[in-house]
């Protein structure tokens, strides 16, 4: 009889186990297609200035994608950008509720329930110059800012150190400069960069720098706007991966 009662309880574990596994892998692939069809809303191909492409002496037209602020914004008035890391899936939009930074780890852009949530900037952020801490979660899947694990790896920053951030109607160029592996309930004090006076920014270098898990030549030299990407990490309890990067370009 215990055997019986033993088998058929292991039978359910494993059923309710499946089950789980089913319904994560549904809904991370329904959030792709849904992210999709947000950038699909986002961006749109124009005609860029002719190139003359030697080998075939022809002339073709460049294309390039055009961020469109206000079509987003009309879907979502929460929406404030758009990231994006090229080599990486770090590809999405951008929210952000003053003073509230939970609505979107369980909501998507259309402020559905949703597992992978939204990318969301710190709602403790006023307005320019303040400095920008973005949020998402570390999906098994390798989506939303699971890539930025890949940052462990020096050779990966290498080849990947360029973060592009349209806010509003606005595109900006970030550098990263560092990459640190926290503990969220003992070291907090990374995250308190949103306002930063001439002196605690340097000091504030100084400890990211402690903190790096490998050191680069790209640290800000002037007092750059600074942007800060965080997600879960699983390799400790409460841990975060936190990637650094400095503004460099705006167009």
């Amino acid at each position: 009889m215990i055997s019986k009662c033993f088998t058929i309880l292991c039978c359910l574990i494993f059923f309710y186990s499946s089950f789980q596994l089913l319904r994560y892998d549904y809904e991370t692939k329904t959030s792709e297609k849904e992210f999709q069809a947000v950038e699909s809303v986002a961006f749109i191909e124009e005609e860029d200035e002719e190139e003359i492409v030697p080998k075939v002496e022809q002339v073709q037209k460049k294309k390039k994608k055009k961020f469109q602020y206000e079509k987003l914004k009309e879907q979502n008035e929460d929406c404030i950008g758009w990231i994006t890391i090229e080599g990486t899936k770090i590809h999405y939009p951008v929210m952000y509720r003053k003073g509230d930074n939970e609505f979107y780890l369980h909501r998507n852009f259309q402020k559905e329930d949703s597992k992978t949530g939204t990318p969301f900037l710190d709602g403790n952020w006023d307005s320019e110059p303040d400095n920008l801490i973005i949020y998402a979660h570390h999906m098994k899947d390798g989506s939303m800012f699971a890539d930025l694990m890949k940052y462990k790896d020096y050779e990966f920053y290498k080849k990947h150190k360029q973060i592009t951030f349209y806010m509003e109607d606005k595109k900006y160029t970030y550098e990263i400069f560092a990459a640190c592996l926290l503990n969220a309930e003992h070291e907090q004090e990374l995250y308190h960069m949103m306002r930063l006076e001439t002196g605690q920014y340097q000091k504030y270098l100084e400890m990211v720098e402690q903190k790096s898990l490998y050191r680069t030549d790209a640290y800000p030299e002037q007092q750059e706007q600074l942007m800060l990407l965080s997600t879960c990490e699983y390799s400790q309890e409460n841990g975060r991966m936190i990637v650094l990067a400095k503004k460099k370009i705006e167009e």
